[in-house]
């Protein structure tokens, strides 16, 4: 089967590509980016789609970085397609936080793309992931002893899904296919180092694994198949287990039936304590302890007797015989919000521990932050109230608004976070944003003609 095959075959077999769609291509310049980049163009007409790219300058290596989004930028240009590109300020992002490289690179390059993929309504976001790619990443979780399932064909991302339809090739094919196509790239020459873990695992693993099978790739994409296929399962059952053994939930505890927790399969069990972790920490990545979720665990297997488990940010468990209660720091538990009335040029708390600030166009300063409407006289003040029932909001791309009860599911807001959740409502009653949840389809994140006002939205310091 050749290149073109291969890739259609499996673009229909995860259903990854629906006719109509609008596709934004995350491309680098590198050999796997352009190759997907120029794949998905010359197929556009097929695949009755329509494309766009978009190109992140980590400003990392100077001169050559820039080279790089010129180069993508020509391409586009040369194609007719549109092209979205930023300079990442990671530098001054590293000195501020002294965080991982890469991680902040990752964060910040997703970020964009989820921007651009909100304002110009692209439905799916492509990355060029290949087969040699999905075993770096499988071998990498195994030796940081982490779940090794490897990368999703696709997954949610932002307003719409990110796709890899390049799972099923390998590096080399993918050469192959730029040389018959006679197409040229660019050489990230930050690839050649050893600094990062992923570079290491490419020079010298991944090698010696190919020595032994030179079929590997095929083999770990047909094995990251169906781990994640059971892993699918294996969720799906875990939150049925889960709803079984609550026993009471409130607003600031959890309490929950160790006997029955304890009849739950092993292969479930600590899958159910990941769900409380997301219950006690819904905002936070503390879950991912292994530390933490072994203390909970243990805990949940114990027959006899009392004991109270002290649990990150003044979460506690009292654990009584066949019971269990989680209870939450009532400092940081959301409480029923109350109505109130957005002044202009001042910050207001509203619900998710955020507040938010409301500018006139003359009075705005800094217009490369904060989010734009265009407001009537009419409709001014704007209140913040709690939910309702029957409330809706327009969302962008949607012909007919969206109820919020669907909104907070859809956006996966933690059910005892509801409640907190607050409303801009126009003076007129009309809902036009749910603060940290999703803005209306008025907002948009760049300033757009005839705006007048600017919204500041961030989170609240305690």
């Amino acid at each position: 089967m050749d290149f073109r095959n291969d890739v259609f075959s499996y673009i229909q077999k995860d259903n990854l590509i629906s006719k109509g769609d609008r596709l934004l291509v995350a491309c680098s310049g590198g050999a796997d980016s352009i190759a997907l980049l120029t794949f998905l163009h010359k197929q556009k007409d097929s695949l009755a789609i329509e494309i766009g790219c978009i190109h992140a300058n980590h400003g990392l290596r100077g001169e050559e970085s820039d080279v790089d989004e010129r180069f993508v930028k020509s391409v586009c240009d040369n194609w007719n397609i549109p092209f979205h590109s930023t300079t990442l300020a990671i530098q001054s992002i590293l000195l501020r936080e002294n965080g991982n490289l890469q991680d902040i690179c990752r964060r910040e390059r997703y970020h964009f793309f989820e921007q651009v993929m909100e304002e110009c309504n692209y439905s799916k976001l492509v990355v060029a992931h290949h087969a040699d790619d999905q075993v770096e990443s499988v071998l990498m979780g195994l030796t940081r002893g982490t779940r090794s399932n490897g990368m999703y064909a696709k997954r949610q991302f932002g307003t719409g899904k990110l796709i890899r339809p390049f799972l099923s090739v390998t590096r080399k094919q993918i050469e192959q296919y730029l040389n018959e196509q006679h197409i040229t790239y660019r050489e990230d020459s930050s690839n050649k180092k050893d600094t990062y873990t992923r570079n290491r695992f490419r020079h010298h693993i991944v090698p010696l694994v190919q020595e032994e099978n030179p079929n590997v790739s095929v083999a770990i994409t047909k094995w990251t198949q169906q781990q994640q296929q059971d892993e699918q399962l294996l969720d799906k059952l875990a939150v049925t287990e889960y709803e079984k053994i609550i026993r009471s939930s409130a607003t600031h505890s959890l309490t929950i039936d160790l006997e029955q927790f304890q009849g739950i399969e092993v292969a479930l069990q600590k899958r159910v304590v990941l769900l409380l972790l997301n219950y006690l920490y819904p905002t936070e990545s503390l879950w991912l302890s292994h530390s933490l979720i072994d203390q909970i665990h243990n805990q949940c297997l114990e027959r006899d007797g009392s004991s109270e488990i002290h649990l990150p940010n003044g979460r506690k468990g009292f654990r009584h015989y066949s019971t269990m209660r989680f209870s939450l720091d009532e400092a940081s538990t959301p409480t029923t919000p109350t109505e109130s009335v957005i002044v202009m040029g001042e910050w207001v708390t509203v619900g998710l521990d955020l507040r938010i600030k409301m500018i006139n166009r003359e009075a705005a300063i800094n217009r490369d932050n904060g989010w734009y409407v265009t407001l009537n006289l009419s409709e001014l003040p704007i209140h913040v109230r709690g939910r309702q029932p029957g409330d809706r909001l327009l969302l962008k791309g949607m012909e007919e608004s969206k109820r919020l009860s669907r909104l907070m599911i859809d956006e996966k807001v933690p059910r005892h976070n509801r409640q907190a959740v607050q409303l801009l409502v126009t003076h007129q009653g009309e809902i036009i944003g749910v603060p940290g949840v999703r803005l209306g389809s008025r907002f948009t994140k760049q300033p757009h003609e005839g705006w007048t006002h600017q919204f500041m939205i961030e989170k609240e310091s305690h």
